[in-house]
């Protein structure tokens, strides 16, 4: 499962979790990666996923809103928000260098601090840079165990460079990234996959999610649509020209 998605990330759920206090040594956090790893689709077949495409749907406050998502290997990242009943969107994108939205008024903002690091762990998540480190400076922890509902997860810390870290609970029996949770300044968000399936190439792929934030109502997000290797091409990952100006925030 990769970071939640940008525009439908709502309310926190609390945890009724315990937390283990031995903190694992590095073969074993190496047992844990490979375990996700092959879990997710395995080193092969993830290898051979230069582009994809999904589209996922949620109802929110009586509107059906679409999460229209595009990226490419290494860390190019677009997605685009717009409820069903509507022609204003927004759109969130990465290039590598440059993090940016543009808004319903065609406005395009450059981002900066938090709002950029959520852009950029959304990015290189996408990207699987936890998997692949040539894509992207990433650094991977094991954290010690925690308990939900009587059940023990591994829980893997993701960090990107410049991003946010994040965590990732593993599943005992399926090694499958089943919850994740994301602290940020002013919210906490968890995520959790109610049901993977395969995806075009057979990766393991988060059918339908539904994120609880601090600071919002409850989102269950459903994957509609979902293509891999189609052809891409690098520029429309860059801000682009808007004729209503640019800001900064």
């Amino acid at each position: 499962m990769k970071r939640t998605l940008l525009a439908v990330v709502i309310a926190f759920a609390v945890l009724s979790a315990g937390r283990a206090s031995v903190v694992a040594d590095p073969s074993e956090l190496s047992s844990v990666m490979d375990k996700y790893v092959r879990a997710t689709g395995g080193r092969e077949v993830l290898s051979k996923i230069h582009t994809m495409h999904t589209v996922y749907k949620s109802t929110l406050l009586g509107h059906v809103i679409a999460v229209e998502t595009t990226v490419k290997i290494p860390f190019f990242f677009l997605q685009v928000v717009q409820p069903m009943d509507s022609t204003a969107k927004m759109t969130f994108g990465f290039d590598g260098k440059t993090a940016w939205m543009q808004g319903a008024d065609g406005v395009v903002h450059i981002l900066h601090g938090e709002k950029r690091a959520e852009i950029i762990s959304e990015a290189v998540g996408a990207n699987g840079s936890e998997i692949f480190a040539n894509r992207w400076p990433t650094v991977v922890t094991l954290k010690p165990a925690e308990t939900i509902n009587g059940k023990s997860y591994a829980v893997l810390s993701i960090k990107a460079k410049d991003g946010v870290t994040h965590d990732e609970f593993i599943d005992p029996e399926t090694n499958m990234p089943v919850i994740e949770r994301v602290v940020e300044e002013n919210a906490t968000s968890i995520s959790v996959v109610e049901a993977f399936g395969k995806g075009p190439m057979g990766e393991l792929q988060a059918r339908i999610i539904t994120t609880t934030r601090s600071d919002g109502p409850q989102v269950t997000s459903v994957l509609r649509e979902a293509q891999d290797n189609a052809k891409v091409s690098n520029s429309i990952f860059a801000p682009p020209l808007s004729s209503k100006g640019a800001s900064t925030i």
